[in-house]
């Protein structure tokens, strides 16, 4: 399932029209019936009492949205006032001032608002307010009217969502909201549904876009695939049905040799929890068998939490911290592994920097790295330029704090432009990058931008990436090429962690009641057949 930037939108829009002659008012009149469509499913009441029913329409394409579905909603006997709210004089043009006309013949008075001695309509009067001033083409914060208008129905004139009488339907976007960074003003009218039209809007995932879109329903406005290959989308929804086609084979006569050998490296002196958490993941994602290597002296710990996994004690610096020796133990234990999971609990120690750089520049086995190891990793630039010429595939796992300070901005910037960031972390270490955080991401090179639903505030507790780190690495070991294991292992993630918040609570979450719901995580992805998608963002 696509997602689009603005530039993208309008580039689909051109191509069907254009490209394909797909008139522009079919689209218009496709994109509303698709609207009602959506609205109808999400509210049945609509389909059985006559509600009353407020239009704010802009002098756009987005407006023109808004006058076909003035038209549908009355011809469904709703009682329809329609404001347009413009410049003074603005006309609208082209197939939405078509249907403006159409719209004047049913509806006589269309009501204006475009100076500020206009009347703003009485929003706790109506039952349904449709947004249509604006969608993707607005690169700007609101301004003039329909920022009054906007505000007039907010926070600030004591609407508050889940609480006000009126619901809110977006067309494409809550207007004002940035399609392409999620970054919205204090007008911006948030939305209980917002049908996006034709594809996602990568704003709608990102910063306010989650709050502020409520519901997100996708509208068929008729596009085609090959208007999809004409324009060439590069984000896409990690959905069910891709996290199925990832799932890796299980051969009857497998044995547990047949599904991989993944290492765990890390787990210091007051951090052995991150690497036990790493080594359960592992386990939980089918891998055979799991190694987890760690300081000599705190072998005790792990032989007594590490049941089912084997351990590997390594040689120390000081009680508890690995010496930098320790690099080439784990070069020589890894000439028949699969993958290595390097940085869980490791430390900072000048030792644990020196075993990372060394580890990094002489081992060519699949590597995950994390946390500390990537810590250490920022503070050594020039290694970071030689993971470009490093021929073993990694995955990096850093949450905006640690993208920052690889990326050498600071962490607002990081997430003031997610899919940028992580893009650019990905070309800059040619791996694949896993930006975790609200509506994870996962990056490569030429590969398609991928946003992932599943999850939300039940992960953000430590210990939550860890288990995301060996889960990864598990999958690397049973083959998955590593931009497959990063999405299916951060969709399984996710889902479990939405399991435990729906078995338990959405908070007071232990990392190991995630764990433990990952073998139903599996079965749900499992069980999975394909169906119509209601994403609430």
């Amino acid at each position: 399932m696509y997602v689009t930037t603005s530039r993208e939108s309008r580039l689909l829009d051109k191509v069907a029209i254009e490209g394909f002659g797909l008139p522009g008012i079919v689209l218009m009149e496709n994109a509303a019936r698709s609207i009602l469509k959506e609205a109808l499913e999400f509210w049945p009441d609509l389909k059985k009492k006559r509600q009353k029913v407020l239009v704010l329409a802009g002098p756009g394409q987005n407006g023109g949205d808004g006058f076909v579905l003035a038209r549908l909603f009355f011809g469904l006997g709703h009682a329809v006032h329609c404001y347009l709210v413009r410049k003074p004089g603005q006309e609208p043009k082209g197939d939405a001032g078509i249907n403006y006309d159409i719209l004047k013949k049913l509806i006589p008075q269309i009501n204006i608002i475009e100076t500020d001695d206009d009347d703003l309509p009485d929003f706790a009067t109506f039952d349904l307010v449709i947004d249509a001033l604006f969608g993707t083409g607005l690169d700007r914060p609101l301004g003039g009217q329909a920022a009054r208008v906007l505000a007039a129905a907010g926070a600030g004139a004591k609407f508050r969502v889940g609480e006000r009488p009126f619901r809110v339907l977006a067309v494409d976007l809550p207007s004002g909201l940035s399609g392409d960074t999620g970054a919205a003003g204090p007008e911006v009218l948030a939305a209980d549904l917002t049908v996006s039209l034709g594809t996602y809007k990568l704003g709608q995932f990102l910063l306010e876009g989650p709050e502020l879109c409520g519901a997100v329903r996708l509208g068929d406005i008729g596009l085609l695939p090959d208007m999809f290959f004409r324009a060439m989308p590069d984000a896409l929804i990690l959905d069910d049905d891709q996290a199925l086609s990832l799932v890796p084979k299980r051969p009857k006569g497998g044995h547990k040799g047949t599904f991989g050998h993944a290492v765990l490296c890390g787990g210091s002196a007051g951090k052995t929890g991150a690497l036990v958490l790493a080594a359960l993941g592992a386990q939980r994602s089918g891998c055979g068998k799991i190694t987890a290597a760690h300081p000599a002296s705190l072998d005790t710990v792990f032989q007594t939490k590490l049941t089912s996994a084997m351990t590997l004690p390594l040689i120390e610096y000081m009680p508890g911290e690995l010496s930098s020796r320790a690099a080439e133990t784990i070069w020589e234990f890894m000439a028949d592994k699969d993958v290595l999971a390097l940085g869980p609990g490791l430390g900072l120690k000048h030792e644990s920097h020196a075993l990372v750089i060394e580890i990094l520049k002489r081992l060519d086995k699949p590597m995950v790295l994390d946390a500390d190891a990537l810590t250490i990793l920022a503070e050594n630039f020039d290694d970071i330029e030689a993971l470009k010429s490093a021929k073993n595939p990694r995955v990096l796992t850093p949450h905006p704090g640690e993208a920052s300070r690889l990326l050498g901005i600071s962490a607002l910037e990081v997430q003031a432009d997610r899919p940028k960031a992580a893009r650019e972390l990905a070309q800059k270490t040619n791996s694949v990058v896993i930006l975790k955080g609200h509506n994870t991401l996962v990056a490569a090179i030429d590969r398609p931008l991928l946003i992932n639903l599943t999850g939300g505030p039940v992960l953000a507790t430590g210990g939550s990436g860890d288990l995301l780190t060996g889960l990864v690495a598990g999958l690397m070991a049973q083959g998955l090429p590593p931009f497959d294991a990063a999405a299916l292992g951060v969709y399984l993630h996710g889902l479990a962690a939405d399991l435990a918040a729906k078995h338990l609570t959405d908070r007071a979450i232990f990392p190991s009641e995630i764990q433990a719901c990952l073998p139903e995580a599996w079965k749900t992805l499992l069980a999975h057949e394909p169906k119509c998608h209601d994403y609430n963002v």
